[in-house]
């Protein structure tokens, strides 16, 4: 994916204030970004979403100064990201900027944006995380500092998993600034379901009543 795909115009969202660079001589909608990475998802309940390699790098050039990222985003207290929400996709807030992020949206957009998530509070060490449709999250490298995969649970009714980037004149306030940005991040990703099939409850019911009739006979 590419560092021009923004977040905010998943599934067809317009932007709620029209987007500009914020830099002199940029004409909106210069700033508005190309459309995120779309994802279809086998519909079900359950699902895990885990990334096994997220690489590469992206440029980013916040006021006069330009930062290199990783997809976990520079090191705190480089730069940091605070969004607001627009159309139907909520904001988000980090201690870093310019990482892989995702939303999920069912069939259709939220009639209204869900609150933003903020990983200032949350951090980016988490073991798992629970979006809600429309709602913007933090995946960086899907992977903590010691290595441990992480988990994002996917919502009931979600239909399709966008990736891209989350921007905005350095990082702040209403989303757009992707004009200036170059590179790019590559992605490993699986989506699995923990609730068995019904072929499975089946055997586990037979398997059951199987253990019960043989303690039986011996007693």
């Amino acid at each position: 994916m590419g560092a021009t795909q923004s977040l905010y115009l998943a599934g067809g969202n317009a932007y709620s204030a029209v987007p500009g660079c914020g830099a002199p001589g940029c004409v909106p909608p210069d700033g508005g970004g190309i459309a995120p990475v779309s994802i279809a998802l086998t519909p079900g309940t359950g699902r895990v979403l885990t990334f096994s390699s997220v690489l590469g790098t992206m440029s980013f050039c916040p006021g006069n100064t330009c930062v290199t990222s990783n997809p976990d985003g520079p090191a705190p207290p480089l730069i940091s990201t605070g969004l607001n929400s627009s159309g139907a996709i909520s904001g988000i807030s980090a201690g870093t900027a310019g990482f892989l992020g995702g939303v999920f949206l069912g069939a259709g957009l939220p009639a209204s944006a869900p609150a933003s998530l903020d990983f200032n509070t949350i951090g980016t060490e988490f073991l798992s995380l629970n979006p809600v449709l429309g709602q913007l999250f933090f995946i960086g490298d899907g992977s903590t500092a010691a290595s441990v995969t992480q988990q994002f649970f996917v919502p009931d009714g979600a239909t399709t998993l966008y990736l891209g980037i989350a921007d905005g004149f350095s990082f702040w306030g209403d989303p757009g600034a992707y004009d200036d940005n170059e590179g790019a991040y590559r992605a490993s990703y699986t989506v699995q379901s923990t609730v068995p099939e019904p072929s499975t409850f089946l055997l586990m019911a037979v398997g059951a009543v199987a253990v019960f009739a043989l303690r039986r006979r011996r007693a």
